[in-house]
């Protein structure tokens, strides 16, 4: 690093470094004002609030907490002027995180008087969140222009639900900035395909219109000025129609850059005016500097300023006219320096990430274009609207082919840490300024990491491995030849796909659910998008009433049975032969005493079995609690295994004979890191410490592979972790 930095210059070097310690000092001070306020002497207590509307009222992706579903809620920022407590007022101004159960009928710039419970955030660029225990009152209305661009939003919205698919939701999500539709699967393959920059209004969009509107106005006005005037005004128009959102100002600041070193020639020197645009944006909020949006607007900014010329010139060489030269630069020059961005937010290296980029460069502007022009026509053109999106949906679908056929290609994952941040900044350094050593040094590096975790993870003669998916249960039982059975899904769909992945499991001929908690079962869907499952067992309770419809709507036509004590079934694996007895729950709903928690009648019908798998014996037991495990064992004469999945990511309600019967070698105990519920119990660890029992954890060990001869290999989450897959 030292290198690099007299490579620079001793000039640039000292720059660089005081333009960070003013960052940092500016963040230091604006986060110390928020998290220290004396507003948070109230915290958990009910207040009434006066505000106004920063950012549109959104619902939020629906989430999983503990063992519970979460639907989801409306939220969005606010500033408050006023905050009262029982026993004390607030006059202030500042950022507010608020959020509701039902809908909230505002737009930003509304005024408006609440009451709800004030709570600490976790977000860093707010004072608090408040939770509303009943709908806002509107106060004053915003602006008329505010308004007018509101209706246009709602309208397009309207229009573009006739265009279905992920492609429907990405148009009014790359044209006005509503990503409400876009799923989270959706996402998540743009994201593993480096096309995230283009779910949501950037840069690129504001750049790609004014393109446009210069060359339009060309016809109309003779003088370069008034055309850069009249693209201005339309950009302010375009910055209230997708609002003024921090990312929206950002990008809109950075085409201000581009229209003032148009408007003052070639000459000019637009990287300054870039570099006072960056350094005024981030003394003004100082939250933008740790804004992944801010550091791709920036990047596309500089691109289109260093490369879009290039470009430019390169095309007209192929035969392309000027005019269309200049425009297909523009989206191409911000693409090429947003890719090693996106590579250093995400952690995630693709090798389809720039030909996918290269692929969808030239139908962004069409989407664009078309869908602009479709928002601004009135309400008596909406068939024209219509055809419009019609004809740009195709642009949509392809982007969308490209992210499904993307996503199928393994990616890789750097730490998403200090060592992986500076892997990527060493790595753009040293190939910007040449010095091959240090890349090759680098790639090295990366290479010999990414051997020894392939190599050592999950061993080639695994038999057991217990996924890492945060607080829940994901165990998957080894039958040769890429098939397993899975015993439960976790709660993260995208965590569940990653451990298949990398076991390189595409059968699954069994499928257990033991209770439907969504700490259990909401990995589903990932599981559905990696492997073939042929059947299904799951518990006789059908509560949680929602995690079980939306269990059993995933499912569809796969063969799915109810099962109970005594049931058994025999099968051929790669180590021998195999059986799964169930242990739990028996052919009626027992009723037993409730303990604190999450759901004790839920819990004690959970599927436990006992598996044999050549010389490996275990015993997997969901989430019963005592007065289960006792009936278990009064029904049932168990033998000793050699692995015991705790139960209830071991919990502190453990019935001790149920363990002393079974007398296992290993306790694999499945849980979060730094969870609410303090798992797993201190309690829980000394008991089993003291029987001699080996305790492994997911919480510190990460993924847990075990083999035939009780061999261990885990996961480590390392900070040098480097994956492929």
């Amino acid at each position: 690093m030292i290198f690099l930095f007299l490579k620079l210059g001793r000039a640039l070097s000292i720059l660089i470094v005081c333009a960070l310690l003013i960052g940092a000092s500016t963040l230091a001070l604006r986060e110390f004002s928020l998290k220290n306020h004396s507003i948070e002497q109230i915290f958990g207590e009910s207040v009434t609030f006066h505000a106004t509307v920063i950012s549109d009222p959104a619902w939020s992706k629906p989430s999983v907490r503990g063992a519970q579903f979460h639907s989801p809620s409306m939220t969005f920022l606010a500033r408050a002027q006023e905050i009262q407590s029982t026993s004390q007022k607030w006059k202030i101004r500042a950022p507010i995180r608020v959020m509701s159960r039902g809908s909230v009928s505002l737009i930003p710039g509304d005024e408006f008087e609440g009451e709800g419970k004030i709570l600490k955030s976790k977000e860093r660029k707010v004072l608090a969140l408040v939770i509303l225990n009943s709908a806002p009152v509107k106060i004053e209305s915003a602006g008329k222009l505010m308004q007018v661009t509101t209706g246009i939003r709602h309208r397009f919205s309207a229009l573009s639900q006739s265009i279905e698919g992920d492609s429907g939701a990405l148009i009014p999500g790359l044209v006005l900035g509503d990503t409400s539709r876009e799923s989270p699967q959706f996402i998540s393959e743009m994201r593993r395909v480096g096309l995230t920059h283009l779910t949501a209004v950037s840069g690129e969009n504001f750049a790609i219109i004014a393109a446009t509107m210069l060359w339009l106005s060309q016809w109309i006005f003779r003088k370069r000025r008034v055309r850069i005037i009249v693209t201005a005004l339309v950009l302010i128009g375009f910055i209230f129609l997708v609002r003024p959102s921090p990312s929206v100002l950002r990008a809109s600041v950075m085409t201000a850059v581009l229209l003032m070193a148009k408007a003052r020639g070639s000459e000019s020197e637009p990287l300054a005016s870039l570099g006072f645009a960056i350094g005024t944006l981030v003394l003004l909020d100082p939250f933008q500097a740790l804004d992944a949006g801010f550091a791709l607007s920036v990047a596309a900014t500089a691109g289109i300023l260093l490369l879009s010329p290039k470009i430019s010139i390169i095309l007209q060489s192929r035969g392309l006219p000027k005019a269309v030269a200049d425009f297909l630069a523009i989206p191409i020059s911000a693409t090429a320096l947003c890719t090693p961005v996106i590579v250093a937010i995400s952690g995630q290296i693709s090798l389809v990430s720039i030909p996918a980029n290269l692929l969808v460069t030239l139908v962004v502007a069409p989407i664009t274009i078309g869908g602009f022009i479709a928002a601004l026509l009135p309400p008596q053109l909406d068939q024209i609207a219509h055809l419009l999106l019609v004809l740009i949906n195709p642009c949509a679908e392809w982007i969308v082919w490209v992210a499904h056929q993307g996503a199928k290609f393994s990616v890789l994952s750097l730490p998403q840490n200090a060592f992986g941040l500076c892997l990527v900044i060493l790595t753009l350094l040293s190939l910007l300024l040449r010095i091959w050593k240090v890349s090759v040094a680098i790639l090295g590096i990366i290479g010999g990491l990414l051997l020894f975790a392939s190599a050592s993870w999950p061993g080639s003669h695994w038999s057991v491995v217990n996924c890492d998916v945060g607080q829940g249960d994901a165990m998957v039982i080894n039958l040769g030849n890429h098939r397993a059975i899975v015993i439960d899904t976790g709660p993260d769909p995208e965590l569940m796909r990653r451990c298949l992945q990398d076991l390189k499991i595409n059968l699954i001929p069994l499928l257990v659910l033991t209770h439907f908690h969504a700490d259990h079962v909401e990995g589903l869907s990932g599981i559905l998008r990696t492997a073939r499952v042929e059947s299904a067992w799951v518990s006789n309770s059908q509560q949680p009433t929602g995690e079980y419809a939306r269990t059993l709507t995933l499912l569809g036509a796969i063969p799915t049975s109810v099962v109970h004590q005594g049931q058994r079934v025999s099968f051929q694996t790669a180590v021998g032969s195999g059986e799964i007895q169930v242990m739990w729950p028996r052919d009626r709903i027992d009723s037993f005493d409730s303990l604190p928690g999450d759901g004790s009648a839920i819990n004690n019908s959970s599927v436990a079995l006992l598996i044999t798998l050549g010389k490996l014996s275990l015993f997997t037991t969901g989430d019963i609690e005592p007065p289960a495990q006792a009936a278990l064992l009064a029904d049932i004469n168990l033998p000793h295994v050699a692995i015991f999945k705790v139960p209830h990511h071991g919990s502190a309600y453990q019935d001790w004979d149920l363990v002393d019967a079974l007398d296992p070698v290993l306790a694999i105990i499945s849980v979060g890191a730094d969870n609410s519920y303090g798992h797993p119990s201190p309690k829980t660890l000394s008991a089993l410490q003291k029987r001699g029992i080996a305790v492994l954890r997911t919480d510190r060990d990460g993924a847990l592979s075990i083999d035939q001869s009780l061999r261990i290999r885990v996961q480590t989450r390392a900070w040098w972790k480097i994956s492929w897959g």
